[in-house]
This record gives structure tokens, sequence and C-alpha cells, in this order.
């Protein structure tokens, strides 16, 4: 790609994607259309898995190249037919590319699918894409295969049934993509889910030494049914506590389809709405960290969950850039192998989680 005009191996460059193309729908087992592909060879950060496609990104890479060999070099060369005369990267470049294809599924997409591509694409979404799975800090990035299989179809789009079914659960409609069972709240699914999120946070707060407190009772006094600290800890900044709420919340469920940010809309509504008048004269902040089912979160969680990493970077003696980076992926694939269970728990009545 890079040494090469690609007009002189484009007939390889056709075979190698179509060889790649192959290889991962042989992993995932199930085959892909033609957008569903598409959106598979973007970058990670904008909702693919990184599969970028030769032919789509060779002339980049060569171009790239030729401006950075001329440099080098300190010569003067004739510039080669179709090259740009303005240098840039070819990460630049590629990503420019993406951006583009990423906007035009966008736009050929219904509106659940407009929607699923824009949320895939949130910050932090795509940490168990990229992730490494190992067990050196816990188990959270590891994934059983099928767990994976439905996790990267519920993120491209691809059927999980061939026809409608109805819920073993509660009876209701699981359409062909199970977007049903990822808000059913029959068999203790989306408490698991909840609490597997809660005690990773907890677990990384402990790190940090903040002295977590789960489920903690009495922040607003005696109330009934108002429990806003799913992580608590009595010391944060300015003298006082911060109480986070956290909630995962579906951005494909009808009611969020048209919004631009259905985390942040569930955050304010749902959670401030509720708590922030009660909280008014307290010793605690609260916060609430609202977490998509297909990752992304909004950015107060976001804010405070950088905090939470940087205490315990610190108190481990981490460099914080990489110790984040893998809090991101460990917590990306705890949410993930939560949504993908509760699809198989419907569909095929399958549990992972003990295996």
């Amino acid at each position: 790609m890079r040494t090469t005009p690609l007009n002189q191996w484009q007939q390889q460059a056709v075979k190698f994607d179509s060889m790649i193309r192959k290889a991962i729908e042989s992993i995932l087992g199930y085959p892909m259309d033609d957008p569903t592909f598409a959106q598979a060879s973007l970058t990670p950060r904008l909702g693919g898995l990184g599969l970028r496609k030769v032919i789509e990104h060779a002339d980049f890479a060569y171009h790239a190249s030729w401006h950075e060999a001329q440099k080098t070099a300190k010569e003067v060369w004739t510039a080669p037919p179709d090259l740009p005369e303005k240098y840039r990267s070819q990460k630049e470049a590629s990503f420019e590319f993406d951006e583009k294809m990423h906007e035009y599924l966008i736009d050929q997409s219904d509106a659940r699918g407009a929607q699923r591509l824009r949320r895939a694409a949130q910050p932090h979404a795509c940490g168990f894409v990229t992730a490494v799975p190992s067990d050196e800090d816990g188990k959270d990035t590891l994934l059983r295969p099928r767990q994976f299989q439905i996790a990267i179809a519920y993120r491209l789009g691809i059927y999980v049934v061939d026809k409608e079914i109805s819920c073993p659960l509660c009876k209701q409609t699981i359409d062909k993509f199970g977007d049903h069972a990822t808000c059913c709240t029959k068999n203790g699914d989306t408490i698991i889910r909840h609490n597997g999120i809660r005690d990773l946070v907890g677990d990384i707060a402990n790190d940090g030494m903040l002295s977590p407190v789960l489920e903690k009772k009495g922040i607003l006094g005696n109330t009934t049914g108002r429990r806003p600290g799913d992580v608590t800890f009595a010391r944060w900044t300015e003298g006082k506590g911060l109480a986070i709420d956290v909630a995962v919340m579906s951005p494909l469920a009808s009611t969020y389809l048209r919004m631009k940010e259905p985390c942040e809309w569930y955050a304010a509504t749902q959670k401030h709405g509720k708590y922030d008048e009660s909280f008014t004269g307290t010793d605690h902040i609260f916060c609430a960290m609202v977490f998509e089912t297909l990752g992304g979160v909004n950015a107060e969680g976001e804010d405070v969950l950088r905090m939470i990493f940087r205490f315990a970077a610190k108190r481990l003696g981490r460099e914080f850039t990489s110790f984040c980076g893998r809090a991101w992926a460990r917590l990306s694939c705890n949410l993930q192998r939560s949504v993908a269970q509760s699809i198989l728990t419907r569909i095929d009545g399958q549990d992972c989680r003990d295996e």
C-alpha cells in the first residue's frame, strides 16, 4: 500500500479484501450484506471493526508515503499522476474517508439504523472491540464466543433471529434485531447488567482508595424508593462526598430513536430531574452516570469516571493513559457481555455466564 501505486496491483487488493470479508463472516458465523460490511470496515471509533478495505485506503497510504519519502530523501521528485499536491498523513486521510462513509451509511438507513450508527460511534463504545482479552486485571475483558458474536451483531445491525418471536419471559415481541431483549425487565437481566457496572466502578474506586460504599442508604434521609447512591464516596471535592447513580438505557428504544443525545436526556430528566432538589443543602454531590446499551456514556459520567481512573492510577503507580484505556475497555466488555447475554437468554435460552 505504501510503496506501490494501487493500479499496479488492484486485482490482488480486491482478492485480499474478499479474503478478509470471508474470514470475519466465518469467525462471527453470519454473512454480511454490503452496507454491513461497509460499517465493519470503518475504524472502531466510528462504529466499525477496523477492517479497512485495501481498495479504499491504498491510495491514501501511497500518497502519504511518497511525500514522506521525498522529504526524508531531501530531494525533489516528479510527482506521479493523481498525487495530491498537499501532504496528508495516511491516518488523517483514512479517517476522513471513514467519516464520509459513516455519514453515507446514516443517510441510507432507516431511523433505527441511523441511530444505531450514530450511537455506536460514541466515545468508548468501541472498547470491547479493541480490548486485549486478558485476565491480568480480572475477567472483565473475557467474553465467551457466543456473547462476542451477539454483541457484534447488535453493533452492526445484523439479525439475531430470522423472524419476530415472543419473549419467553414476558410474551412481548422480540424483533429480528433483539431490541426488546435489551430492555426486558423479567429474569433480572437489567439488574445484573446494572450491578455489573456498579461493582466494577466500585472496584476501580477501591484501587484509588476512595472507600466506595455500594447502595448506601440514608443519603437523603429516611425515604422510600429513593436510593441514588449506587456508588458513594464520603469525600470527593470541596469537602463534600459524591453519590453516583448508575443507569443503562437503550438508545434504540422507540422513545429515543430520534434524539441526538439520548443518554444526556435520560440523565437530565430521569435522574437529575428526580434527585437534584433533594440534594440541595446536603453534604453530597449527585452524579448521574448513564450508559447506553451500545456503549456510550453521558458527559457527566465520563468526567467522574476519568477522575476515578486518575485516583486509581496514582495510587497504583500506573501511567494514567494506559490505565485509563484499560479501564474503559473493562467497562465496555462488562456492559456488552450483559447486553449480549440478555439477548441470548431470550432467543435461544443460552446462558454463557457460568460456562
